[in-house]
């Protein structure tokens, strides 16, 4: 299989497919195989997105009988027969258990019936040409048989498990590849990095596309394949082409069909079952869990995803999140994020219901944008027809498994579309590339009797990999010992598995081998070693140079950066020093419980903001305050930049361990360190809204703040810088340290005359002890301020003690610790969502406290920001 674009070029191809894919994939394979000639064109690496991002499941999809879709079910349950027949080295039997906890004899009748119905549709399931991979129709098991097979399960709800079964791959992406090179092999012409940049055009219809070679050095050269019919099967692309091609004919954009993206994650941890798969009825749908490579896949998520498909990855949110439903969902399971060794994600392309009517069948007006519910059926667009713009077809949504059937259809309205006589499609019963196995498990012991020199595994993996094609790996190692050794001792993989990606596999990256022709990287970090490694064998071969072998390394490494994505900001003279001494200690227990951290240490004021808006900058998703309530204060300031957050998506965690820990105190956070980082390791991400204050600093210029917790103006500003001055007092906790800080404030202090307006409900000048603007409850190390206060409602509480006298204040402070002061005469409390403080005449400076600490004065703006900062807690 060679790259030849500019050869490409040179000729007038009946087909030209956009999108390397397994949908692309399989209509180049069976268009081949009809004897058409064909030019397939990705613009990153065969299998490189959605195909390499599944759940690795060939299946009949049991969970779309609830929409009544029998005959996708149908198609599906045929095809999964298919593919375990064309490709038996790749595709195997999966045992699933579906636990029931429902006493309702509905929901069993319901779910008997549905799975009844899904062995009648798989009738002709075990028509196969290995009958080792023969799967028995489903059946009921009690509680104590479930349990034996999967002690995970227990729960004091279960009363038992329905045993179903279906297929899984053992490589997606090998087995997509191997449909591209079965596409070579009967003809094809085929290029990965080769990215559609617009349409070639000729009186209104498509005559071809323009490509951009993304492998080429700087500027990349343009080149124009011709063709007879183009099919755009750009997946999660496709609808972006559709409206490039309209914006190219009409001077305006949009696409006649618009797609739903899908963004569906999964997640790879240490073994959960032993051996099975589970289907969990989740809170918004189902997730499976499913032994891999002796491993477990977490999987799926199912969220409508609207930004750039190019850009779309993993977020520390979604992991986080997602963890939370499986271990809520399967409390066998008690993952914690450390148990992370891998993740992944994609978009699956689903046809938008609302606008598109999918491929026999009306349109369906209750999908919209619910990504769960909405149809897998797939969608041919017939330009042509539907437009009248002739020489080009669109393939949208589908399945893994029914792509073959898909580009079955595809091809045959090609060969109409093209005036060709009718081919029948080869495909259903023609082997994959490497598929011609026959029984595997006989395949397989044959391959180690006849190959001595290699140990077993090595021997079983390159069967598993390469199936019938696997002499191509053993020919290469015969020749040259060194091409037979590992690349890594913990892998089996070999360099002649090298060799040959880049001589007949067209890899062109360290990451293609990684990736898509091993499995070196799919299940975490192989190691520095084995990177290096690969990226040795193959600059002998692409004849890189040191520094391109080096640069290929460091890009292949920096896909595994995501686990360095927290950092810890540390303040080392939080209580009372002690967390510098402790960090250690501290370290280690955070790294079991959420994964690997980075630290960096704050130095002196405002460091903390510092360093969170440097960390976020670089990509960090996760960033852990740990100090008081002040460097937690410093490190909200670091999420935002010119009024906006600079990820909206990075989440914060505080451990708190200084003088006052109210911001702990409002969102329930345990006191001590050990059982905050126990919380730490089960908490999931939520949005809450941050308050921005705009005031005069000591220096007399105008700055804004955020806070999380509460900004408070009067008396507790002035304790607030008594407080800070003290050392003797935070020895001893933050309510001895602010009571001790605000009898020193008293003696000093006098109400202070101030305007408060809140919004356009309140306006009134008021004799202030003491005001607190609150998102959250507790402030002054213990004072809950604003009992009444949600960090995520959309409003500030505002709390005015007005007119108190010295004796009285002190006399009452106890009450405001116990939240019991509202009620009292003396105490006003408005909510809203903007607030201004102005000193009236006489007022003096009126000093403002901010989380615990003392930036500056009136007068003084607050506002409340609905939901945003992502908080772990």
């Amino acid at each position: 299989m060679k790259r030849d674009l500019p050869g490409m070029s040179e000729k007038v191809h009946d087909l030209v497919v956009i999108g390397g894919g397994i949908t692309g994939a399989c209509v180049a394979r069976d268009a081949a195989l009809r004897g058409l000639s064909v030019a397939l064109l990705e613009k990153r690496d065969f299998a490189g997105a959605t195909t390499s991002a599944s759940s690795k499941l060939i299946h009949g999809g049991l969970r779309y009988l609830q929409n009544f879709e029998v005959g996708l079910v149908r198609e599906s349950l045929r095809e999964r027969r298919v593919w375990s027949n064309v490709a038996p080295h790749l595709v195997d039997p999966l045992t699933f258990l579906m636990p029931e906890t429902s006493r309702k004899i509905k929901d069993r009748v319901v779910k008997a019936v549905g799975l009844k119905v899904y062995d009648w549709l798989a009738y002709d399931r075990n028509r196969l040409d290995d009958a080792e991979k023969s799967i028995p129709a489903h059946r009921k098991l009690g509680r104590e048989e479930a349990l034996a097979l999967e002690p995970g399960l227990d729960s004091p709800a279960l009363t038992g498990a329905m045993m179903f079964h279906d297929y899984q791959m053992y490589s997606p992406e090998r087995l997509a590849l191997e449909c591209v090179l079965g596409a070579a092999e009967a003809g094809a012409m085929v290029a990965n990095y080769a990215e559609v940049t617009g349409f070639l055009l000729e009186e209104g219809r498509v005559a071809g596309v323009r490509v951009r070679d993304a492998a080429a050095p700087k500027p990349q050269p343009e080149h124009e394949i011709a063709g007879r019919l183009v099919v755009n099967a750009a997946g999660p692309w496709a609808d972006l082409l559709m409206g490039e091609l309209r914006r190219a004919l009409t001077g305006k954009g949009g696409a006649a069909r618009s797609l739903i993206r899908s963004k569906g994650i999964h997640l790879l941890v240490r073994p959960v079952t032993k051996g099975h798969a589970v289907a969990v009825t989740g809170e918004n749908g189902h997730f499976f869990i499913l032994p891999w490579r002796g491993y477990s896949i977490l999987g799926t998520t199912d969220t409508v995803y609207r930004g750039d498909p190019d850009a779309v990855h993993v977020t520390e949110k979604d992991i986080v999140n997602f963890l939370a439903v499986v271990n809520r969902g399967y409390p066998g399971a008690k993952l914690r994020r450390s148990d992370v060794l891998y993740f992944y994600c994609g978009l699956r392309p689903i046809v938008d219901s609302e606008t598109s009517v999918r491929e026999g069948g009306d349109a369906d007006r209750d999908g919209g944008g619910d990504a769960y519910n909405t149809s897998r059926a797939a969608e041919i667009f017939d330009h042509e027809k539907e437009e009248g713009t002739g020489g080009i077809i669109t393939v949208i949504g589908g399945k893994w498994t029914t792509s073959r059937s898909l580009a079955e259809k595809v091809v045959d309205l090609a060969l109409a579309k093209l005036g060709k006589d009718p081919v029948p499609c080869a495909t259903e019963t023609t082997p994959t590339f490497g598929g011609a196995v026959g029984r595997f498990s006989e395949f397989k012991s044959r391959a180690v009797r006849e190959h001595p020199e290699l140990p077993p595994d090595i021997v079983e993996h390159l069967a598993r990999n390469y199936g019938s094609r696997m002499g191509d790996v053993t020919a290469l190692a015969e020749g040259d010992e060194s091409l037979r050794a590992r690349i890594s001792g913990q892998f089996p993989d070999i360099a002649a598995e090298v060799v040959l990606a880049v001589r007949q596999e067209m890899a062109l990256t360290v990451e293609d081998v990684l990736f898509r022709r091993t499995g070196l990287g799919t299940t975490g970090p192989p190691g520095a070693e084995a990177i290096r490694r690969v990226a040795e064998v193959m600059g002998a071969e692409l004849g890189w140079d040191a520094a391109e072998r080096a640069a290929q390394a460091d890009i292949a490494t920096a896909h595994f950066a995501s686990w360095a994505r927290t950092l810890a900001i540390v303040n080392p003279n939080s209580w009372n020093r002690r967390t510098g001494a402790l960090w250690p200690k501290i370290e280690a227990a955070i790294s079991r419980a959420v994964g690997p951290v980075e630290a960096a240490f704050t130095d002196g004021p405002m460091a903390a903001t510092r360093l969170a808006a440097k960390a976020l900058h670089e990509g960090f998703e996760q960033v852990i305050a740990i100090g008081g309530d002040g460097t937690v204060n410093e490190v909200i300031n670091g999420f935002f930049e010119d009024g906006a957050p600079i990820n909206p998506e990075a989440a914060l965690a505080v451990l708190t361990s200084g003088t006052g820990r109210d911001f702990r105190r409002t969102f329930g956070i345990p006191e001590s360190v050990e059982d905050q980082i126990e919380r730490m390791a089960a908490s999931e991400i939520r949005p809450i809204d941050v308050g921005r204050v705009t005031y005069v600093n000591w220096e007399g210029r105008e700055e804004s703040r955020y806070f999380g917790n509460i900004a408070s103006f009067g008396l507790s500003g002035a304790t607030d810088r008594e407080v800070n001055r003290l050392n003797f007092g935070k020895r001893f906790g933050g309510k001895l340290a602010f009571k001790w800080g605000m009898v020193k404030a008293l003696l000093r202090y006098r109400n202070q005359p101030v305007r408060i307006q809140v919004d356009d409900i309140f306006d009134e000048t008021l004799t202030v002890s003491t005001a607190a603007v609150c998102n959250g409850q507790y402030f002054g190390g213990g004072m809950r301020m604003a009992p009444n206060a949600a960090p995520d409602d959309g409003l500030l509480d505002v709390v005015v003690v007005a007119g108190v006298g010295t004796l009285k204040l002190l006399w009452n402070v106890n009450s405001i610790y116990k939240g019991e002061h509202l009620e009292n005469e003396n105490v006003r409390v408005v909510r809203g969502r903007r607030v201004t403080a102005l000193p009236a005449e006489g007022a003096g400076d009126v000093l403002l406290d901010v989380d615990g600490e003392a930036p500056g004065r009136l007068p003084a703006t607050f506002e409340i920001l609905p939901g945003a900062l992502q908080l772990r807690y």
